[in-house]
């Protein structure tokens, strides 16, 4: 295990700090920061879970990769970036409340602006508690939101990495 951590942490911290510099050049921009940086996210998982195998692949393991070692190193990547970028979320947003505001009131302008596309689809009922969802939304879900929009598309992206990258040595 303590080779799988080895070759994860340096990628997994690196991206994970790469997130929350995006997210403050987006802040200091005057930009909504937290939804675009769930879609860089999108961007920054495969390419560190893609460095993050293939380090270990080449660095660690002497060239040989099975899939299940793929998946270890992928897991630890894409969990240490989502933790560090949620956590970072989720402070930033509880000393700047007015992050958190914004961040609320435009997803209910975008949801106002979609409703008639969503009552002829989904009903008046579901529209509606999704409104109240949104009204009651706090920090800790923004938080829990952007982790899981990290570890979910991580999982399928190393899925993914550690077939491609996956090499087996015969003697």
């Amino acid at each position: 295990m303590n080779k799988f951590m080895h070759a994860a942490l340096p990628f997994g911290i690196a991206g994970g700090f790469l997130l929350v510099l995006g997210f403050l050049l987006l802040y200091f921009l005057g930009t909504e920061p937290v939804g675009m940086v769930l879609n860089f996210g999108y961007v920054a998982t495969p390419l560190f879970v893609f460095a993050g195998i293939k380090q270990f692949r080449d660095k660690h393991n002497g060239g040989e990769l099975y899939f299940s070692q793929g998946m270890s190193v992928g897991f630890f990547v894409y969990t240490l970036m989502a933790l560090i970028s949620a956590f970072f979320i989720w402070v930033f947003m509880v000393f700047q409340p007015e992050v958190f505001e914004v961040f609320k009131a435009s997803n209910i302008a975008l949801l106002e602006q979609k409703r008639a596309l969503l009552t002829e689809q989904l009903g008046e009922q579901s529209f509606e508690e999704t409104y109240v969802n949104i009204q009651a939304m706090s920090v800790f879900d923004v938080a829990l939101n952007d982790f899981l929009r990290k570890i979910i598309p991580g999982l399928f992206f190393t899925i993914i990495i550690s077939i491609i990258l996956k090499r087996t040595l015969t003697p």
